[in-house]
């Protein structure tokens, strides 16, 4: 984890809080104590030095955005250690005595301090505060009593539920950190994972790498809690640490020797690295170990351990060894460990079921020696089977069939073996067909058709190849076309089906499978598909130079289905297989010398460039309707021609003040490209100086070009546009923004607004194909700072947050968002002229804080103030609160904009709902005061809005006041004003069908009235509405109607 430099320093400068000057006993330590080599956890514990675990990281931050906020995790590790240096200065003065130096320290953390009086009031306070939503007073009690009482770890774990109601996920995380540190308890540590694992969204494996180094701490404090060590292995496995694993799971043998349960996880992840020598290893001295006991002594050993050491000898395809391991462990399991005679024989006569006819011919043989049970009967059906799959693999064929009996596979009754063991099943089936026993192999694959979990494409695809082995001609097509229609992208099935028909002489029918699978393939590769030819556009001119001169005829040769077969199956190799370059990162592309040099393909001529151009410009149009060969030219071709632009470093100039100023020399040293390498280089710079200093234009600008290789700048940023949209629509979102930055940064066009504008515009237009909140929120910033004070920013920001993102933990109401808009609310106000007339006065201070919060500026560089209010951003910010569920906070700005537009139809709904909503929390102080305040404004919002012959409108308001309505208990309301609802949208519908069937006369139609054909129309939400009511009042007949009549689709 890297060092959070706040809290580093904070963790250093914080005073301590230690109420007498006495250092402490765990810093009393004398030389010859420290020459001893004590523990360094018992020099510094982490007792009362830890007072100063808390401070700066718990103050708020006044950032914005995700660019100005922290973003890095701390090292705890390094805070400890500076604790730990702390303590081991050494504590005392020369004024102590010498007994007092003798005397031995008390080793250990301190015993707590008990709760104060005051942190306990404040703690209750916060805790109140924070069920109230008000997460700004309970922060500051909360910061409050942890000043008091840093070592009280629920305190610590209440501020961290702040944070997180507040979307500070990573301050939330460091509060837990920082809490648990204070206490050197491993429950704490614990403690702290589980609320980890509990609070994990998507991001699991970041909370897993937290869970690691919770669980690293209480190792730390106590070795031997192997439970941890067993969490903690897991972890690493599930995080794809395996070495890591394998560390954890030896260091837990070499505390618990012959733990099973570490050996299997152990085996397992030795199986998957390929170490199946030391998995051996492992097992063979865990057996040698267990079979020197008594049987009644060996309770950890069991069958499973057969199982998976027996099946290590398949890795190395050693099945002889593996069978008479097998036998000699199951010997030992079964009772018999002396009974070693078996070895001798060449079958498996040892596990029959019954002694005869094969068991009592063998000469050694005593009938009643041993239970019945310890032969045949005894051996589990798992290995029994594995022992058929060995005799098999060594060409004991026979042998083989006669433990595959054992799974009777001719038994279809309900409680046959085959719904028990199907897996058993499959392996047999699998192993039979391996050795071209197609007829043997069918009688286990047929029964697992009636098994829902191994009924699949699989295996399907392998009882047809039986089938076909057969000369079944009947059940091969059958099960190819079952898995033809239940697996809709299945190339192979639908391949096989071509060579199939085609043997049948079905030509029609094999055509049509090969142009099903390659439709699929060419989905599927282009998904996944790589540049054919890179960056190279040399060698991509000539390929599509050569498809227009008909030189490729190879495939002439070939017969109709062979050559569908061949062009399917090699646009998936293609994409599988070509070994291409991604494009130049920005930090390499912004760099010049050699680095750039080596990646960098050779220059293109102009000719090569222009052709493509044309040739992309042909197939736009195909590529825009949709068809796949198009869009993988058309992809081809934008992907070269933006390396060759991307690659051309006079168009990124190391500062990005610096305009475009043409591909000469000059200009590129002017962009900070091309060092003088000449003494007439330095020269003409000594030149150009002294030519500026007298203030002689340096370059005409009508000598600067504006074009590159003869296509306009404007096509240019065209390309780079439709190239993002395009890989967004495939799902490639960091290619799509890779490519926009690069245009945003280009010179010819970071100076240009319009063009910016269609940059971003284009940028939250992907964002929106790949439902990335994070980056809407992001672009709808940019707008409303480049926009400042524009209605329509605000509004954009507003709709793109509605349209996507998890309404639960929506980026609209999390607390950049909050503060962000805030600080447009107060440039606002800071920056309209005072009231004359307020008793209140401005600070200088404050305006010229305020001041910093504007943007946008005007062709003299100046910035724009606000000419006035803007009641849209008051209502976002009301709304942004109202999210939080802070409804006395978002009346402020709702009243605000109220006094600004008293009739707005929106402005009274948010009022009353507002008064409504926190009427239903717990501390109201008059509910129902605040009940009829927000009917009030319902009643105002119903007398605006009735004023409207738009029937939507009408039905808004009905949907509106049902809601209202079930929000306060009041059902019988609800259903009326649910009942309004639905009939108005049965008007909505006729007035619809008039505008679509405009003959059949009528009045004013909806378009007409709005100039729309659709509006939003209500009556699905008031259906489902009233169906649950209905239902929750037993309603049934009613709920069946209404689900009828509108929520059947």
């Amino acid at each position: 984890m890297e060092t959070d430099p706040e809290l580093l320093r904070w963790s250093s400068s914080k005073p301590s809080n230690n109420d007498t000057n006495d250092p402490g006993p765990s810093q009393l330590v004398t030389a010859k104590e420290r020459d001893q080599g004590w523990p360094e956890e018992s020099i510094s514990s982490l007792s009362s030095e830890d007072d100063s675990l808390e401070g700066e990281i718990y103050e708020e931050e006044d950032y914005e955005g995700d660019n100005d906020y922290v973003n890095q995790s701390y090292d705890d590790d390094a805070v400890l250690a500076r604790i730990a240096r702390k303590s081991r200065r050494p504590g005392f003065s020369h004024g102590y005595d010498d007994d007092s130096v003798r005397r031995a320290p008390r080793r250990g953390p301190l015993k707590p301090v008990e709760p104060t009086a005051e942190f306990k009031n404040l703690q209750s306070e916060a805790t109140s505060a924070f069920i109230d939503a008000d997460y700004e007073r309970a922060l500051d009690l909360v910061k409050q009593a942890i000043h008091l009482n840093p070592e009280i770890f629920q305190a610590h774990v209440l501020l961290s539920e702040i944070f997180l109601a507040q979307g500070q996920k990573r301050k939330a995380l460091y509060a837990l950190f920082t809490g648990a540190h204070t206490r050197r308890k491993p429950e704490v540590w614990l403690e702290v994972a589980n609320l980890i694992l509990e609070r994990a969204d998507g991001d699991r494996a970041a909370a897993l790498d937290d869970v690691v180094y919770c669980y690293s701490r209480v190792i730390d404090i106590d070795p031997k809690r192997y439970d941890i060590r067993f969490e903690r292995a897991a972890i690493n496995e599930e995080l794809g640490y395996k070495g890591k694993a394998i560390q954890e799971y030896e260091k837990i043998l070499e505390g618990l020797p012959h733990n099973t349960n570490a050996l299997r996880s152990l085996a397992a992840l030795y199986i998957e690295l390929g170490e199946i020598g030391k998995a051996r290893a492992h097992y063979e001295r865990c057996i040698s170990y267990y079979m020197n006991l008594n049987p009644e002594e060996v309770e950890d050993f069991t069958w499973s351990d057969v199982n998976i050491y027996v099946e290590l000898f398949s890795y190395e395809h050693d099945y002889l060894a593996g069978i008479s391991s097998l036998n000699s462990l199951a010997r030992w399991l079964l009772g018999r460990k002396g009974d070693s005679g078996w070895d001798m024989v060449d079958d498996d006569r040892e596990w029959d079921a019954d002694d005869y006819p094969r068991r009592i011919a063998t000469p050694w043989f005593v009938p009643g020696q041993y239970p019945l049970e310890s032969y045949g009967i005894g051996l589990p059906l798992e290995l029994r089977i594995k022992l058929g799959v060995y005799r098999l693999k060594s060409g004991y064929k026979d042998e083989a069939l006669f433990h595959f009996q054992w799974l009777e596979p001719d038994d279809n009754s309900p409680g046959a073996k085959l719904f028990d063991y199907g897996d058993l099943f499959r392996e047999a089936a699998d192993s039979i067909k391996d050795i071209q026993l197609y007829e043997d192999a069918l009688r286990f694959y047929i029964p697992l058709q009636h098994v829902q979990d191994f009924a699949n494409t699989s295996l399907f695809l392998a009882m047809a190849e039986c089938y076909d082995a057969c000369g079944n001609t009947e059940e091969t097509e059958r099960c190819y076309l079952t898995v033809a229609e239940y697996d809709k992208t299945n190339i192979e099935a639908r391949t096989k089906l071509a060579h199939f028909y085609e043997k049948m002489g079905m030509t029609d029918q094999a055509l049509k499978f090969i142009t099903e699978a390659a439709d699929i393939g060419r989905e599927a590769a282009l998904s996944r598909r790589k540049p054919r030819f890179g960056p190279d556009i040399g060698r991509l001119a000539n390929h599509f130079r050569d498809i227009e001169q008909g030189a490729s005829g190879s495939e002439d040769q070939l017969s109709p289905i062979e050559s569908a077969v061949s062009s399917a199956v090699g646009d998936i190799t293609a994409a599988e297989e070509s070994t291409t370059i991604g494009f130049i990162p920005r930090s390499v592309t912004n760099l010049p010398g050699e680095r750039g040099r080596e990646i960098a393909p050779l220059k293109p001529d102009g000719e090569n460039v222009r052709y493509l151009y044309a040739k992309m410009l042909e197939l736009q149009p195909y590529m825009r309707q949709g068809q796949q060969d198009a869009t993988g030219d058309w992809l081809d071709i934008a992907y070269a021609l933006l390396w060759d632009f991307r690659s051309n470093r006079v168009f990124f100039p190391l500062q990005k003040k610096m305009t475009f100023l043409g591909y000469s020399r000059e200009a590129q040293r002017k962009a900070g490209r091309l060092k003088s390498t000449n003494l007439v280089d330095e020269l003409q710079e000594i030149s150009n100086r002294i030519q500026a200093s007298m203030g002689t234009p340096e370059i005409d600008a009508s000598s600067i070009p504006n074009d590159y290789h003869g296509i306009d700048f404007d096509s240019w940023l065209d390309i780079f546009l439709e190239y993002a949209l395009v890989l967004s629509g495939q799902g490639q979102g960091d290619e799509a923004y890779d490519t926009l930055g690069a245009a945003a940064d280009a010179s010819i066009w970071y100076h240009s607004k319009p063009s910016t504008l269609r940059i971003y515009i284009c940028w939250f237009t992907c964002a929106l194909r790949l439902k990335d909140e994070d980056r809407l929120s992001d672009i709808s910033r940019w707008f409303m700072k480049e926009y400042q004070f524009v209605t329509d920013a605000y509004r954009l920001f507003v709709t793109l947050s509605r349209v996507c993102g998890n309404p639960q933990r929506s980026l609209f109401h999390s607390a950049p968002s909050m503060k962000f808009m805030l600080r447009q609310v107060k440039a606002v106000d800071y920056s309209l002229p005072p009231d004359p007339l307020s008793p209140f006065k401005r600070s200088p201070e404050s305006i010229y804080q305020e001041r910093a919060s504007l943007t946008t500026k005007n062709a003299e560089g100046e910035y724009i103030p606000a000419e006035e209010m803007d009641v849209a951003l008051l209502v976002l910010y009301g709304h942004i609160l109202y999210a939080g569920n802070s409804f006395t906070n978002a009346l402020n700005y709702f009243f605000r904009a109220y006094a600004l537009d008293p009739e707005n139809p929106a402005i009274l709904l948010s009022i009353g709902l507002s008064y409504i909503s926190h009427s239903l929390k717990r501390q109201s102080d008059n509910r129902h005061y605040l009940v009829m305040e927000g009917l009030s404004f319902m009643q105002e919002y119903r007398r605006i809005r009735s004023q409207s012959s738009i029937l939507q409108e009408r039905q808004e308001v009905e949907f509106n006041f049902a809601r209202v309505w079930q929000l306060l208990g009041i059902g019988h309301l609800a259903v009326e004003g649910y009942q309004k609802c639905l009939e108005i949208g049965e008007e909505i519908e006729t007035e619809r069908q008039k505008a679509q069937n405009p003959n059949t006369g009528g009045g004013t139609t909806v378009g007409e009235q709005r100039g729309e054909a659709w509006l939003e129309d209500f009556s699905r939400q008031a259906a489902y509405a009233l169906q649950c009511l209905y239902l929750q009042s037993g309603e049934k007949g009613l709920c069946k109607r209404v689900t009828e009549k509108w929520l059947v689709i």
